[in-house]
């Protein structure tokens, strides 16, 4: 069964807004991470194959830019995250670069949006 097998009846479940739905999804967004983090502790990141990888990804940039057009500003990372500033370098341009996006596109649209 594949991860979005698991996942994807959850989440519509979650959209008919029964919180008991809802709390699976979490539950089981919570161990995903849990799970991802004990992979890189244990040197197996490679082993997450790329295209599960860009699913999730793609997923949670839809899910931000939902909160953010809902007028959500989330934290993405909290004070005590072991998240690198080079992870966050390495990631951000990588999600650029997929999207034929360039810096100084970037700069104009913080200024426009006022999300500066």
């Amino acid at each position: 069964m594949s991860l979005s097998e698991l996942t994807l009846p959850h989440a519509d479940d979650a959209m008919t807004g029964h919180p008991a739905d809802t709390r699976d999804l979490v539950d089981t967004a919570e161990q995903l991470a849990a799970s991802l983090n004990g992979w890189i502790a244990a040197g197996r990141a490679g082993a997450l194959p790329n295209e599960t990888m860009r699913h999730l990804m793609a997923a949670l940039v839809k899910v931000y830019a939902a909160k953010f057009d809902e007028g959500q500003r989330p934290v993405l990372l909290d004070a005590e995250s072991d998240v690198s500033a080079t992870a966050v370098l390495v990631t951000a341009s990588a999600l650029m670069k997929a999207s034929n996006l360039e810096i100084f596109e970037l700069g104009m649209w913080q200024s426009w949006s006022g999300t500066r």
